[in-house]
């Protein structure tokens, strides 16, 4: 008899905490599982999305904006982009220098730059140009 009760509390407390771990974790309806708190932080507790391994990239959405993170692997911040609908800007975050490109007003890369695609989406692409520490990160559409 104490069996049932003891697997009743079992399922009452998981189910409980099912919406918790749901409302932690939003998708931006292409896959990708956007956080709803965390930004600006060296380590979130958000997935790395990033399609580099020498960095990372955390996505987050509040009030309908998205927002995308990019950090080096040390945890420095280098570029947050925000994003509403099609329009996209960059945020004055971290301690890294940067110039970013948008599709509104676009930046010169460096030349004999490199190319890194960081972070695919299926509408917009964030790619870094790098000369050594010179870097420009450009949202691109394609």
């Amino acid at each position: 008899m104490r069996f049932l009760p003891i697997c009743s509390a079992t399922s009452v407390l998981l189910l409980a905490m099912a919406p918790m771990s749901a409302a932690a974790q939003l998708s931006d309806h292409h896959g990708n599982e956007l956080a709803s708190h965390g930004l600006g932080q060296s380590h979130p507790m958000a997935s790395n999305a990033s399609q580099d391994p020498n960095w990372q990239v955390y996505g987050f959405e509040r009030d309908g904006i998205s927002y995308f993170q990019v950090n080096d692997l040390a945890g420095r911040v280098h570029v947050i982009i925000g994003r509403a609908g099609d329009t996209f800007w960059a945020l004055p975050a971290g301690d890294v220098p940067f110039r970013a490109s948008v599709p509104t007003r676009r930046e010169s890369v460096p030349e004999g730059a490199d190319s890194a695609v960081v972070f695919r989406h299926k509408d917009f692409s964030i790619v870094r140009y790098g000369v050594g520490k010179e870097a420009v990160w450009s949202v691109e559409v394609p």
